[in-house]
């Protein structure tokens, strides 16, 4: 019996780098940038066609000099195009999209999946950044043992509540001006030196605690790190805090499995500086 073959699909909030994305066999959808009035897409293995790609370091450099960028979801077209394209080769599609209380790219994808006869199944991990990435992997190795899609997407439904996604800005403007945090309790904690750490888990995003200090908030996600999880650290051009974070895990005997820049979704909304740590359950195979 011949072995139905399994397109995976995710997006560009996935924070999947484009060598590890092909190696994974993975389709990324880029959500777009706006900057400035022009749009841009979003890093990703492919690019929505006519956009040139922003960079990470180059939309930090802008939010420095005091540029406001936003993000926009995929849309139907843009999944409906990946979509075609990879049942080209395939019988099916996974696709695992960022949580769908977190943007209207989850209901972009559902909507392409119509036109697809029910070849699309579309995941809520209710995941975003390395555990949406970390979910994706998890995918990977299921459908390569030739587990049944259909259990793989039961599976994997909800997975995000199984991550611990914490992060601590090191300038409070971009959460003021996402609507985060409020000018007045932002210009009270910048008085008081408090940072906020803010939890992205389970398809929610909210402020879990208020430390002061930059280097004692981050003293406090070693702290609160679920002792049965796998770490991800993450930051936006902050390698030196970032390494510290990373080395203070692993003298709890956390396993990092790396250090990464974040994606531009966490990047526009914690801003440059930002520090975090992404805590995922090991790979089960």
């Amino acid at each position: 019996m011949t072995r139905e073959r399994v397109a995976l699909i995710t997006d560009s909030t996935a924070d999947l780098g484009a060598g590890e994305s092909a190696a994974l066999g993975v389709t990324v959808v880029p959500l777009t940038l706006e900057d400035g009035g022009v749009v841009y897409s979003d890093p990703g293995t492919l690019i929505r066609p006519g956009l040139e790609v922003m960079a990470g370091e180059t939309l930090r450099a802008r939010m420095v000099v005091g540029a406001a960028p936003r993000t926009s979801m995929g849309t139907p077209e843009d999944f409906a195009r990946h979509y075609e394209a990879a049942l080209n080769a395939a019988d099916c599609a996974l696709c695992l999209p960022i949580a769908s209380t977190l943007s209207g790219t989850f209901t972009s994808a559902v909507q392409a999946a119509r036109d697809f006869a029910g070849r699309v199944r579309v995941v809520d991990t209710r995941a975003v950044s390395v555990g949406l990435g970390a979910a994706v992997r998890q995918a990977r190795v299921w459908l390569d043992a030739g587990r049944d899609p259909g259990h793989v997407a039961d599976a994997l439904t909800g997975y995000g509540d199984r991550v611990f996604l914490r992060f601590v800005p090191q300038d409070l403007r971009w959460l003021i001006a996402g609507g985060r945090l409020s000018r007045v309790a932002g210009a009270a904690a910048r008085f008081l030196n408090v940072r906020p750490i803010i939890r992205a888990e389970g398809g929610k995003v909210e402020a879990v605690a208020r430390v002061r200090g930059f280097q004692p908030a981050l003293r406090e996600l070693v702290r609160s790190f679920p002792q049965d999880r796998e770490a991800y650290v993450l930051h936006a051009g902050n390698l030196r805090d970032a390494r510290w974070l990373a080395g203070e895990l692993a003298l709890r005997n956390v396993r990092v499995l790396g250090t990464r820049e974040v994606g531009a979704v966490l990047l526009v909304h914690a801003g440059p500086g930002t520090v975090g740590v992404a805590g995922v359950p090991p790979v089960v195979p």
